[in-house]
């Protein structure tokens, strides 16, 4: 690929920063609608709809087995798939054995409670739903409405944590609702902006950032509004690199056109680097709801010299946005004490589950299993930092 010299020129970032509207819900159902759900997201097979809860238009996600699917919208995945595939990065082959075991032995009880069978509410199909803003007082009828609607399933919402959702989580435990926790996750609040700011790694990558930007390294920042409809296809490669081939296939496997059609819309501000080719070699998605951000979308080229810091460079970028919008960022889960190092706040995630109305034998399957990983997760997660 040729580039120009002036599309090359080095970029100082002198906007305002510009953020993207919040996601209608209709037309995000609907896009996926005429898209075809294998399109767009690759391992994802659920039905996704639009319903009316606790005074929001929101979509959802109705599944049955699917026990192949992300974790997005499968709890069998999240708990138990991905988490054998997270195995080896506590680097303890003894609890590894162990919990491989435990594993396994889970598995088996959540397939009897048919865990997958649930309505997945707020399911934007990405790794931390942001909540909306819901009438608390409406939120009992609307639970006892999907509930009566579908009576063989669970009902069920990812994305909890007290720093943002107390309120809700405190409603939800009084109506019945299960909260189990999931994963830990890293805030970084606007309160304590000038705290996780002035942290000397945080100084160091935005040093790292300001001598790219002056055009004293091999790389060139691109931001949303320079992007190419071409450029998508490395900002696909570059997240299958880090997260499907590195991590784990568990992740939602996003197509290229769904990554630029979320560009096209504005729903997602896409800031990335060139390298001298003008290759996209670094992208991260900026996704924002209920006036927090969330990165749903991390890649770079897993190949190239970890000298050039392009995951560094990418936490700079999103910093210096989080910090600038003066907004809460949900940084979500992984790379524990890169995020601790930079301000981020270890946060535990719960997903809750509503099952009062289901078989006797199911109820108490899952809330044995609440009961345990409320009892050891949060111990686990902190000190592993998963």
């Amino acid at each position: 690929m040729s580039t120009s010299a002036a599309q090359l020129k080095p970029q100082t970032d002198t906007r305002e920063p510009s953020i993207p509207p919040q996601a209608d819900a209709e037309a995000y159902v609907d896009f996926f609608g005429e898209v075809g759900l294998r399109r767009a997201i690759a391992n994802i097979e659920t039905d996704y709809r639009l319903v009316s809860f606790a005074g929001r238009k929101v979509p959802v996600s109705l599944n049955h087995t699917e026990y192949g699917n992300s974790y997005v919208c499968s709890p069998y995945t999240a708990y138990i798939s991905y988490a054998k595939d997270e195995l080896g990065l506590l680097n303890n082959r003894l609890l590894e054995s162990l919990l491989a075991v435990l594993i396994r032995m889970a598995g088996g009880f959540l397939k009897a409670a048919r865990i997958n069978r649930t309505l997945s509410i707020n399911n934007w199909l990405v790794s931390t739903n942001l909540i909306p803003d819901w009438d608390l007082a409406q939120l009992q009828a609307d639970t006892e409405s999907l509930s009566k609607a579908h009576p063989g399933h669970s009902l069920s919402i990812r994305s909890l944590n007290e720093a943002h959702h107390g309120d809700l989580m405190t409603e939800l435990a009084h109506q019945g609702w299960l909260l189990i926790p999931a994963r830990q996750v890293y805030l970084f609040d606007p309160e304590s902006s000038q705290k996780w700011w002035k942290r000397s790694h945080t100084k160091k990558d935005q040093a790292l950032l300001r001598k790219v930007e002056a055009g004293k390294t091999s790389l060139h920042r691109v931001f949303p509004e320079q992007l190419r409809r071409e450029d998508f296809e490395q900002i696909h490669q570059c997240f299958h690199q880090l997260f499907i081939e590195k991590h784990s296939d568990y992740n939602p496997q996003f197509s290229t056109e769904y990554l630029y059609w979320l560009h096209k819309k504005g729903l997602v501000a896409f800031h990335g680097f060139r390298d001298d080719t003008g290759r996209i070699v670094a992208s991260i998605g900026l996704f924002i709801q209920q006036n927090t951000i969330t990165t749903p979308i991390v890649g770079y080229d897993t190949t190239l010299p970890k000298s050039l810091g392009l995951y560094r460079l990418l936490m700079a970028v999103l910093l210096k946005e989080t910090y600038e919008r003066g907004q809460p960022m949900n940084l979500s889960s992984g790379a524990g004490s890169f995020k601790r190092a930079r301000g981020g706040a270890p946060t535990l995630e719960y997903t809750a589950f509503y099952c009062a109305h289901l078989p006797w034998h199911r109820r108490a399957l899952l809330k044995g299993f609440s009961a345990l990983m409320n009892r050891f997760a949060p111990s686990l997660f902190d000190k592993h930092q998963i």
